[in-house]
């Protein structure tokens, strides 16, 4: 249940929504208005997590000390997306740090670990960094990164595993994790044939595998079908759960950045992107906008909203529309829905910040009952950045 103040008043209320505008004026006052929203979301969380957590080393997971990970690596994702919209280096800053922080000046990276996919992602952050500096010592370690797919696990088929813990899996969210860094890769740096070529084939193994007629995938499958969550005959999960489908949203959305048109199974995966918009269309809840933990199960005893995905869904579903993928025609009204669910997701707290509510950042789970039960986490690194990713999407700010 989203935590809102309780207003006993019309008066109470008016001085709510006044300090609430007040706030977010403050923490976004030095950035660009978005084209027809006085007030953007997507910069006052954006700011709020930096000031919540002004040294990027301290994103990990609590009680862990690993920073080279997908946490850290999805917030500066999304760090870069407000600056390339805004301009504010306040951004950038906060990305270079992070990057400067992991990789010394003989282009070493001492924290990286190619023994799982979610330790890839933060060399896109530092591919980044190359491309704005040309700095060598990022050129390597970006190379470093890409040499930690030579001798990956990876099942019969050529599907990379989740992790060397997690033997024989596929998970969708791990999908992102591997291959948005190295479709980058193959733009900016080089060995494009076989970067390219390794995207387009992680991606059409699990769509081959989790792909449901529905358009939307399931969480993950596994080759030997011994995982506690894997069904004994097909070797998948039992659901499409929000976040981790909402990974493979944000992928293949930005995926065709990165990808030549004459690559094969383009078309294949455009094809994909257009099921899932569609998929995802015909789950929406109907009173909130938003979408649910179980992203199909609307409605179903137990299943609530669910913001992280719901942010890379809106996320997806706006620049799809932006770049002619799917008619702007026909689902600004589900991206227009979902942004005014989504943003009853935040509040401003008693320090002014800016809190998200909502969240689950989980593995995956043995069954519907299992997924529906986790915890209402707030302000989650993956939700938070879920959600400027989505709002950005919607406050004129994209590029």
């Amino acid at each position: 249940m989203t935590r809102k103040p309780k207003i006993v008043s019309s008066r109470g209320a008016r001085f709510w929504i006044t300090t609430t505008l007040l706030s977010l004026i403050t923490l976004f006052s030095s950035e660009a208005p978005g084209q027809g929203r006085s007030l953007t979301w997507s910069g006052a969380t954006a700011k709020s997590l930096i000031a919540r957590v002004p040294d990027p080393d301290s994103i990990h997971w609590v009680g862990q000390s690993l920073h080279f990970s997908w946490q850290a690596g999805y917030v500066m994702f999304a760090m870069e997306k407000m600056w390339r919209a805004t301009g504010d280096f306040r951004y950038f800053n906060y990305i270079k740090r992070y990057v400067d922080q992991q990789v010394d000046d003989s282009g070493h990276i001492a924290d990286f670990v190619p023994d799982a996919l979610d330790n890839f992602l933060p060399g896109y952050a530092i591919i980044f960094m190359y491309e704005q500096t040309h700095s060598a010592k990022y050129r390597i370690a970006a190379r470093t990164i890409r040499d930690g797919f030579v001798k990956y696990p990876r099942n019969a088929d050529g599907g990379f595993w989740h992790g060397g813990w997690a033997r024989h899996q596929m998970w969708v969210d791990g999908v992102f994790m591997g291959q948005m860094f190295l479709a980058r890769y193959g733009k900016a740096i080089g060995d494009s044939a076989y970067a390219f070529g390794e995207v387009t084939k992680q991606m059409t193994l699990i769509l081959s595998h989790c792909r449901k007629p529905n358009g939307l995938l399931l969480h993950g499958w596994d080759e030997s079908r011994t995982a506690s969550w894997a069904d004994k005959r097909t070797g998948l999960a039992s659901e499409v759960w929000s976040e981790g489908l909402g990974w493979f949203a944000v992928l293949i959305a930005d995926v065709f950045d990165y990808l030549p048109r004459s690559t094969p199974d383009y078309d294949h995966l455009l094809s994909a992107l257009r099921g899932l918009c569609n998929g995802l269309r015909a789950v929406q809840d109907e009173a909130t906008g938003m979408w649910c933990q179980v992203v199909d199960k609307p409605g179903v005893h137990g299943n609530w909203n669910e913001t992280s995905g719901t942010g890379m869904f809106l996320y997806l579903i706006r620049k799809s529309m932006e770049k002619g993928y799917i008619s702007a025609g026909e689902f600004e009204p589900v991206a227009e829905k979902a942004y005014r669910g989504i943003v009853t997701k935040a509040h401003i707290n008693s320090d002014g910040l800016v809190e998200i509510s909502d969240c689950s950042s989980i593995g995956i789970m043995d069954d519907y009952a299992m997924y529906v039960s986790q915890p209402h986490e707030v302000n989650t690194f993956a939700g938070t950045a879920s959600f400027i990713l989505g709002t950005l999407s919607m406050e004129g700010l994209y590029k």
